[in-house]
């Protein structure tokens, strides 16, 4: 039915039903699953004093609620629906396990098959490197594919660095100190011997992290760079 309506009649109707939610909100001092934060624990018998700043900063908000773009439940099932239907063949418990499933016979072949080091990948399992380029790098035996062809672009350091990130963010924490200094070094400062080409503005906030290292101080760059190897 929202289809078959008019641009026009459609964004009337999706104003009306999110002015409608934001005008029939409980009251304050309610249980609802719309609330949340310290205000549940006030005593809804009690009398308080609002203050006009209070009432301005919630104007404020509900105007910003009004505009802020919303995922309709219809976008959001399609989204579910493709995803299920993408990886729906990949799961062993949705789908025929060839050549038997191991979870539930003796064979064990299928993780003999899909091991890091075979020489020759399965079907299945390079068809899964096509749905998305973190799906290529979660297989170690994609990602040492797709060294090789970094490597031939000469842009090798790509890879490397983003595998130095995530040895960083699950690495141990006495540790942290010392592996950051590695990848500054190797990554990021002048000169480097594996430089990566990152825009200034997030070279310069996470050289300036790498000061105080901890997990994520690589997080933005990591992310750039992820970009750049997926483009």
């Amino acid at each position: 039915a929202g289809k078959e309506r008019k641009k026009p009649d459609r964004v009337v109707f999706d104003c009306q039903e999110r002015a409608y939610w934001i005008v029939n909100k409980p009251p304050r001092h309610t249980h609802s699953a719309m609330d949340s934060g310290l205000e549940l624990l006030i005593d809804p018998n009690s009398d308080e004093k609002i203050p006009f700043d209070t009432y301005r900063r919630m104007s404020l908000f509900y105007q910003q609620a009004i505009m802020r773009s919303k995922v309709k439940s219809s976008v959001s099932l399609g989204a579910l629906n493709k995803y299920v239907a993408t990886y729906k063949n990949h799961d062993p418990f949705l789908a025929p396990c060839l050549p038997s499933n191991p979870w539930l016979t003796d064979n064990d072949t299928y993780w003999t098959l899909n091991m890091r080091q075979v020489e020759v990948p399965t079907k299945m399992r390079v068809e899964r490197w096509s749905f998305s380029l973190f799906e290529l790098l979660s297989d170690l035996r994609g990602r040492d594919d797709f060294k090789v062809f970094l490597k031939k672009e000469f842009s090798g350091e790509n890879l490397a660095f983003w595998e130095a990130a995530e040895e960083l963010k699950w690495g141990t924490a006495s540790s942290m100190t010392s592996k950051a200094e590695t990848i500054f070094k190797t990554f990021l400062a002048p000169g480097a011997p594996r430089w990566i080409n990152i825009d200034g503005r997030t070279m310069g906030l996470t050289v300036k992290g790498l000061d105080h290292p901890h997990r994520y101080v690589l997080e933005a760059a990591q992310t750039h760079v992820f970009l750049l190897m997926k483009k």
